[in-house]
């Protein structure tokens, strides 16, 4: 194949114009040739072009990378092509602008073949086992020598000024940091072997704290009034608490070891009051606080920045019971993300902020890198600005088979009109690369209607606060890299705020069936529950979390189902976590998925579950590999093969009871399952291996299951038993 910009008619232009022109009366028998010759040269040019590639770990094939690996004695790590967990999205989306929809590498082999002369050379010192973690696991992580934390005598000729035993008690951040990575107190001596919760501070022991979760940038966000005041804010432009996170930086500080402000963290108050403290009058920025590529967060006031001496750390946590506070400075609590406006700012001035949130991976909307995820044609209405006007863009948008609105922004929007789509018509609204406009429907949610059959709508890297009900007969609605808010509003201190499911989807119409031919395709998002009819053709669901609450803070009810909860579409579920229980028509594949509540399918004659968590007592097609159903079956063998060994017989319903005591302790728990917290949906450290390690390729189960961590931590393991002092023992501590 001749490559692009390069033409395949090289060799013939070359020829004189007299051999052209009798070539031309000769219908250009001569020009096929040469274009056959052209393009074996171009092959035979590329291929030995690759081969020097070859030669450099930067450049060279995925293939080669252990070849070259072996060269310089590494020892090759866990590595996991994530090409796999893509094959079922490039066939559903293959309008997308690619070329391939692949995660990103969640293992960075070539890196670690790249830098191992690099490790060697700097063997066993604090700073390069910290960056040595940093570069296996790709996680945020901090060394910390234990035994330079131990109390003891003090020798004249080796004094530690910093280990006397006395912690400073007049700074409140000397005792938050207590017990955490960045703890300086002194402690006495703690003999238990090293883990992730004790046993910490003992001379052979030194610990790897690590940081699994992510910060995610927002960019000029219009906080969210909160209770009917104008000068009672949240970050967040849903209304909702959230910690608010430090950004991170690549490079260390000057002792080469990570600190506060290089990991992605949630900002401890503390830390930030200190940053904050005494700042002369002009400052711009801090640490943490300023209009600066390096600070975590910034208000702006009518789109100029504050400096850091015109804002104050405050805890804001009773701020319903308390006036409004006077002067100019703007109070900000980064625990909660809140923020109060004194009485001295001027009227009417217009707030806008930047900051970061943490979050496990990306997954819903978010303004992480996501172009080729992007509809590749025709070319986009472009909107910005905020306010009606995606609505109106939306409602005056030319007639055309293929419409693609993009927005450019992450201000909020107002949706109060319901989206008609014409007969064959494929309307987009997606978010551009690096953005995450929020939708908001006054209303509590939007109708889509059509006006014929043959109706597509893709929604791409939004922040739906609302629900979408589909009243019209639609083929095919895609959501792409989106949140939709379960239960439609998290807003607090709101009167009788919406609820509901995220998506409705409408079985009839004047007493005939519509929506017969409907596919739902959710790829990489955060939803609430999901009313579907068993006659649509298929739910498809990939790398998302379904939560089946229809309140924020009610019970979980049905993730997925009909509006009578008894039955539920035909489904094609892959690596996603729901929440609640399930009902489906068909289950034609359920892989590498944690179902929490119990799940029915109508149709169990085909279809399969595999390498998934699925409750005891569920009807679904045949499992492969499920739990707790595998771990039950090990157990029960394992019985039997110890009773013909010890020639005791089993007593009645032993059987029975291995089961009932499998059930009890071998289920999924997770940090939180409220939305909006980082952690939302996080399996935790102590849940169950079987569960953690469960998926196909031995990576967790459910909608992190592309993160590899599993393989993530034990690649750490292998290269501390290669890098490692003699002597010390190490322990993996999970900060988040």
């Amino acid at each position: 194949m001749t490559a692009p910009g390069r033409s395949p008619d090289r060799l013939y232009d070359l020829l004189p114009a007299l051999y052209r022109i009798a070539d031309a009366e000769h219908d250009e028998q001569l020009r096929a040739l040469l274009r056959r010759i052209t393009a074996k040269a171009d092959a035979l040019r590329d291929d030995t072009q690759q081969l020097w590639d070859d030669f450099f770990i930067e450049t060279c094939q995925r293939w080669v990378v252990p070849y070259i690996g072996e060269l310089v004695g590494n020892i090759p790590l866990h590595d996991l092509d994530p090409a796999a967990a893509a094959v079922t999205a490039q066939a559903l989306f293959k309008d997308l602008t690619g070329p391939d929809l692949k995660p990103p590498g969640a293992i960075p082999t070539r890196a670690d073949v790249a830098k191992t002369i690099y490790y060697r050379r700097r063997k066993g010192t604090p700073p390069m086992l910290e960056e040595l973690a940093r570069d296996v696991t790709g996680w945020g992580s901090h060394v910390v020598e234990f035994f330079t934390l131990l109390d003891w005598n003090q020798h004249l000729e080796h004094l530690r000024m910093d280990c006397h035993g006395c912690p400073d008690l007049r700074r409140v951040d000397v005792g938050d940091r207590v017990g955490g990575a960045w703890d300086t107190t002194t402690k006495t001596v703690d003999v238990r072997p090293i883990n992730a919760w004790d046993g910490w501070y003992n001379i052979p022991n030194i610990g790897f704290f690590l940081w699994r979760l992510a910060a995610y940038q927002l960019t000029k966000i219009t906080p969210r009034a909160i209770g009917g005041t104008t000068w009672r804010l949240n970050f967040s432009p849903l209304g909702q608490d959230i910690p608010l996170w430090s950004a991170g930086r690549r490079e260390p500080g000057d002792s080469q070891m990570a600190n506060e402000l290089t990991v992605q963290s949630a900002i401890r108050a503390a830390a930030f009051f200190e940053d904050l403290r005494d700042v002369p009058p002009g400052t711009v920025s801090t640490g943490y606080y300023g209009d600066d590529p390096n600070a975590s967060l910034v208000v702006f006031a009518n789109g100029i920045a504050l400096k850091a001496d015109e804002v104050e750390c405050t805890n804001l946590e009773s701020w319903t019971v308390f006036p409004q506070p006077a002067g100019t400075k703007v109070r900000l609590d980064v625990t909660r993300g809140r923020i109060a406006i004194p009485t001295g700012r001027p009227a009417g001035e217009v707030i806008t902020v930047s900051y970061y949130y943490g979050f496990s991976a990306d997954m819903g909307g978010g303004q992480y890198p996501r172009a080729k995820w992007l509809v590749k044609e025709p070319p986009p209405i472009i909107v910005n600005g905020g306010g009606t006007t995606l609505d109106t863009a939306i409602a005056t948008r030319p007639a055309a088979a293929r419409t693609v609105i993009r927005i450019d922004d992450s201000a909020s929007y107002d949706i109060t009109t319901n989206i008609t789509l014409a007969a064959n018509e494929s309307l987009t609204i997606e978010a551009a690369d690096g953005w995450r406009p929020h939708l908001r429907m006054p209303g509590g949610s939007v109708a889509i209607l059509t006006t014929g059959t043959g109706a597509s709508l893709t929604l791409g890297g939004l922040l739906v606060e609302g629900g979408l009900n589909v009243d019209g007969d639609l083929d095919i609605l895609r959501v792409l890299h989106c949140t939709l808010v379960p239960g439609r509003s998290v807003e607090q201190e709101k009167f009788a705020p919406p609820t509901g499911p995220s998506i409705v989807v409408a079985p009839s119409a004047a007493g005939v069936d519509i929506n017969t031919r409907l596919e739902v395709q959710i790829a990489f998002c955060i939803v609430g529950a999901l009313r579907m009819p068993s006659h649509m053709t298929k739910l498809w669901v990939l790398d998302s979390i379904v939560d089946g609450i229809l309140q924020n803070g009610g019970p979980i009810g049905f993730a997925v189902c009909d509006a009578a909860l008894t039955s539920g579409p035909p489904a094609h579920i892959e690596r996603t976590t729901l929440f609640g229980a399930s009902r489906f028509l068909k289950l034609e594949m359920a892989s590498e998925s944690i179902f929490t509540g119990d799940v029915k399918v109508d149709q169990r004659q085909q279809g399969c579950v595999r390498f998934s968590f699925v409750t005891r007592g569920s009807a679904t097609p045949q499992q492969y590999r499920c739990q707790p159903a595998l771990e039950i079956q090990l157990e029960q063998e394992k019985k039997k093969a110890e009773s013909i060994k010890t020639g005791i017989p089993l007593p009645l319903g032993w059987d029975t009871a291995i089961e009932s005591e499998v059930i009890l302790w071998l289920v999924p728990t997770f940090e939180t399952d409220r939305y909006g917290r980082p952690d939302f949906a996080q399996l935790r450290l102590s849940a169950p291996m079987q569960i953690r390690t469960g998926a196909e390729d031995g990576s967790e189960m459910g909608a992190f299951c592309v993160l590899k961590q599993p393989q993530r931590e034990a690649n750490l393991r292998l290269r501390l038993d290669e890098y490692l002092p003699v002597g010390l023992e190490a322990g993996l501590l999970y900060a988040t």
